[in-house]
């Protein structure tokens, strides 16, 4: 991650802290809006029990923290961004540092984790993914939102890594090697980078570094034996019947987002060891 650059970097605590204000709302409340977050917060806790311990890695400025904690859970945010924990400790729910490296949790210590647009900007994904299953128990709870910068099909689109026919049919191209390499190696893994861009006003994910897409992501949890794995390209609620269209067919994985709802597999059980 970069961790110098985010760790007192404003830019990012005044956007979040700036967003749409239906974000606050209470779970309930989140239902059927068109709240950035509001899916998210409905994925993370949907069929937990009260008083769940539920963790958002990258917790920004503490909205789903808050949201999560009126609801009841137990919830608890972590950053590497100093500027925005002080920010999201204005909030109900636990705030906590994070190096980048070790979540600052034991093993199996949470029902529900999660991560919204995070994995793209972290120097190495599948070890952010490894301890985010670490401290998963078994039965638990992922939920993984990020950008899809893989796009094939689109329009309007707001990176350089998704605009243009010629970069939509690299992206087509990369997609299948990727599917390939999955296909010869079912423990393979594929994250590609990214050279991220700076301008002026500051924009969102221009400073990400990891080509997160649905494919990859999915192929991450089945290397680690994640159960019920559902992949989306909607990242926020809107009508149901609009989100079945567009997760009807294969085309989720070109289009708009990635937004993948897994269980971390219970623990084996043991075998009866026979009387001698």
């Amino acid at each position: 991650m970069h961790i110098e650059f985010y760790k007192k970097n404003p830019r990012y605590a005044g956007i979040l802290r700036d967003s749409d204000p239906r974000q606050f709302q209470s779970l309930p409340q989140l239902c059927g809006l068109q709240a950035f977050h509001g899916k998210y917060a409905e994925a993370l806790s949907d069929a937990r029990e009260p008083r769940s311990v539920i963790l958002d890695v990258g917790c920004g400025v503490g909205q789903v923290v808050r949201v999560l904690s009126e609801a009841g859970f137990e919830a608890h945010g972590v950053e590497v961004s100093e500027t925005n924990l002080a920010v999201a400790r204005e909030h109900p729910g636990q705030f906590h540092i994070y190096d980048g490296r070790t979540l600052p949790f034991p093993d199996h210590a949470v029902d529900a984790v999660g991560a919204f647009n995070v994995i793209e900007h972290v120097e190495n994904p599948v070890a952010l993914l490894d301890e985010m299953t670490r401290v998963l128990h078994p039965g638990g709870r992922i939920v993984i939102s990020s950008p899809n910068f893989l796009r094939v099909l689109g329009w309007r689109d707001y990176h350089p890594h998704m605009r243009s026919f010629r970069q939509k049919w690299r992206n087509a191209q990369m997609l299948y090697r990727h599917l390939q390499a999955y296909a010869a190696d079912s423990q393979a893994l594929i994250f590609e980078k990214m050279t991220p861009t700076q301008h002026e006003p500051f924009q969102p994910d221009e400073d990400a570094i990891v080509a997160t897409n649905a494919v990859d992501l999915r192929q991450y949890l089945r290397t680690r034996g994640y159960e019920k794995i559902r992949v989306s390209c909607v990242d926020r609620p809107v009508p149901e019947w609009i989100e079945a269209v567009l997760d009807f067919t294969p085309l989720r994985f070109l289009i708009l987002n990635s937004f993948i709802i897994a269980e971390k597999p219970q623990a084996p059980k043991l075998e009866a060891t026979p009387s001698g």
